[in-house]
């Protein structure tokens, strides 16, 4: 299964705590007591970060293979999640005092990675489906939007928020976003020589915290014989990804042949399509084939996403392909990635150019990736060291210019997406690709596919019903091509519930 969007107008085919002071400051540890491999993770991660023992919370999950061989510890029912994880968990916070205290939560491998809900049509996933992975509902604890079904009504409140969490906090102390959630994880096998250690998880923990690579380089590997539908993606999400980083000034790949990229070195940050991309190397996409090293070596340090709907769906070796996965990275050296534990459909993917360029600038990996999420309580998942971070990099520039169009912020009606016509036909104040709210009510909006009544139909079908009936309307044509297409359907999906912009008329923190 590739990532898809999910089209709601039959228009186009479906496609897609701690307390002490110090850098640990505010850090608990979830461990599952039943499972030595779990224990010896949250063991070896409070010892590399200085959190006390105390900190490690033990739930008791149980397992039927305590040393993780096989996958059946990867999910669980949502009973079982309220009973074993959340509740047991949210009445340790209260008994000692960690629900304000407590700012990191780590999940090791032994948590289970998704709670599983009702299958539901793919037509209403973003409506309807109760699953979530594990980690994104903890991120909720104490929140009603524990368990609530699809993304209409979980925006995250600290999207595209240019300040840290503590300070998040302080200032929304109501927001169901409570907390950050990282995971530590990887293939199971084989072991540290003398322990039960993962290898893989032993490398992530100190990866983390290695001397950083002066060689280190960036790369953004776009896409352009993706169809129509998918390939805007390279535009709202990978080449803003580009363009923020040129202007930090760091050593920059920025790859748009068709070929996959490979046998690169020291790979600090990376953005990608993944096995969604239209010539996949070998199956899975990363790793060795014939002499090539997809897509290379990573840095200490080294931050991924890529745009893959499954890729952290499990970690247990030997991998099953399909797509490809965030364990074969975490294998390569990955110290952090984002993933997705099922279908996010791309509204819900990570967005590339806010993880990657606050983690260029120094922001903790955990908040650059909580800032990156468009949605709470999803399948997004974070893997690595929540405190890993880069010390300052030498020529560092300070960019004026966030999306790299040429339009300095001050001035630039959407600051995320490259649109250096700042075409606005509504003339709001948010350039027309980043402004899908075309009822002009706050926020992109769909009716599900229904079309009528009229004064009930969402943005999304508005458009789409333009894009089918061959007219033209110009604040539905998104992209600035002179017509109403799939692209422009595809654009107004990638916004899905969120606000117009971010622009310069309206800066947001």
């Amino acid at each position: 299964m590739r990532l898809h969007f999910l089209l709601l107008v039959p228009l186009v085919p479906l496609v897609l705590a701690g307390c002490a002071q110090g850098p640990a400051d505010g850090v608990c540890i979830l461990v599952n007591g039943e499972s030595p491999v779990s224990v010896a993770i949250g063991e070896a991660y409070a010892k590399a970060r200085g959190v006390s023992r105390d900190r490690i919370v033990q739930l008791a999950i149980p397992l039927a293979d305590p040393s993780l061989g096989d996958d059946r510890h990867e999910s669980i029912d949502r009973e079982s999640f309220e009973r074993l994880i959340r509740k047991p968990l949210e009445r340790i916070f209260q008994e000692r005092g960690w629900v304000d205290a407590v700012e990191i939560i780590v999940t090791t491998k032994g948590i289970p990675l998704r709670v599983e809900g009702p299958a539901v049509p793919t037509r209403y996933l973003l409506r309807e489906d109760t699953s979530a992975s594990v980690d994104a509902e903890l991120s909720l604890l104490f929140s009603p939007l524990i368990g609530s079904p699809g993304i209409g009504n979980s925006a995250n409140p600290y999207f595209a928020k240019n300040l840290g969490f503590r300070e998040f906090r302080a200032r929304h102390p109501q927001a169901a976003l409570r907390y950050m959630v990282a995971r530590l994880t990887g293939y199971q096998t084989p072991a540290e020589p003398g322990g039960v250690l993962p290898r893989d998880v032993a490398r992530l923990i100190e990866r983390a915290r290695a001397k950083q690579d002066k060689r280190a380089l960036w790369l953004g590997d776009l896409d352009p014989d993706l169809p129509g539908s998918l390939e805007i993606a390279n535009q709202v999400l990978l080449s803003g990804t580009i363009g923020s980083l040129e202007n930090l000034g760091v050593r920059l790949v920025a790859d748009t042949e068709p070929a996959f990229a490979g046998n690169l070195e020291a790979i600090q940050g990376y953005a990608s399509w993944g096995s969604n991309a239209s010539r996949e190397p070998i199956p899975g996409a990363y790793g060795e084939s014939k002499g090539k090293l997809y897509p290379g070596s990573f840095a200490p340090r080294a931050l991924a996403t890529d745009l893959v709907s499954t890729n952290a769906r499990s970690f247990t070796a030997p991998p099953s392909y399909g797509q490809s996965l965030v364990a074969d990275l975490v294998a390569l050296g990955v110290a952090g990635a984002t993933g997705h534990v099922g279908e996010p459909t791309l509204p819900g993917v990570a967005r590339p150019q806010i993880l990657l360029s606050r983690y260029a600038q120094g922001t903790r990996a955990i908040e650059a990736y909580y800032s990156a999420i468009p949605y709470l309580g999803w399948m997004n998942v974070y893997v690595g060291d929540p405190l890993m971070r880069l010390e300052p990099m030498e020529n560092l520039q300070s960019s004026m210019d966030f999306d790299g169009d040429g339009q300095l912020d001050w001035r630039d009606n959407c600051r995320l997406i490259p649109n250096p016509r700042q075409r606005d036909t509504d003339g709001d104040g948010y350039g027309n690709i980043c402004d899908a709210d075309v009822d002009s009510d706050g926020r992109v909006t769909t009716s599900w596919g229904e079309s009528f009544p009229r004064s009930l139909r969402g943005d999304v079908e508005a458009i789409a019903l333009t894009a089918r009936d061959g007219g033209y309307r110009p604040d539905h044509d998104l992209d600035g091509d002179n017509e109403v297409s799939e692209r422009d359907v595809s654009i107004a999906q990638i916004l899905l519930f969120m606000p117009p912009g971010p622009g310069a008329s309206r800066r947001s923190p």
